[in-house]
């Protein structure tokens, strides 16, 4: 990022809206509620089709899911999710997964800090430790969307 005012006002609002929530593992049988953002900007893969997949997956498991999958239009200069989409929000959640693959996208590292889950998922590291699980991509390949979320399943199962 070039611009240190907005770098500046991104670290702000990240930290006067961050979880004072104690994180860790815990089993799916224990989730009640699941958050999974989408990141919808990247060109090269179809949001709905994964929307359709985590629906699918968490309505199997019988948890209650919502999906974010922000565009432009929802997020404000700062780059996270306007506060009239968020005051919408319905109860906290328990789990949260950021399929978002890359730490330069702020509405996802928001969305992260700012959960109240007890466990969170990501595809990359956050400075501070957000994530408690982190799967990321091995050597120079990017993985999709799909098929992290895939593999974020094979460890959610395993998880007891």
């Amino acid at each position: 990022m070039k611009n240190p005012i907005l770098a500046l006002a991104r670290a702000i609002a990240a930290w006067r809206g961050r979880s004072e929530v104690p994180t860790g593992l815990i089993p799916l049988k224990k989730v009640r509620r699941a958050t999974v953002f989408v990141d919808a900007l990247q060109a090269e893969e179809d949001p709905e089709r994964i929307s359709r997949a985590v629906s699918q997956y968490f309505a199997y498991m019988e948890i209650p899911v919502r999906i974010l999958c922000p565009g432009k239009e929802d997020l404000n200069w700062m780059g996270y999710r306007k506060s009239a989409l968020r005051a919408a929000d319905p109860d906290p959640e328990d789990l949260f997964i950021s399929l978002a693959g890359s730490p330069e996208n702020f509405a996802s590292e928001y969305e992260a800090r700012c959960s109240r889950a007890c466990f969170k998922v990501g595809r990359c590291q956050l400075p501070g430790d957000v994530f408690d699980l982190v799967v990321a991509e091995s050597g120079d390949t990017r993985a999709s969307q799909t098929a992290a979320f895939s593999s974020i399943k094979d460890y959610l199962t395993k998880i007891r």
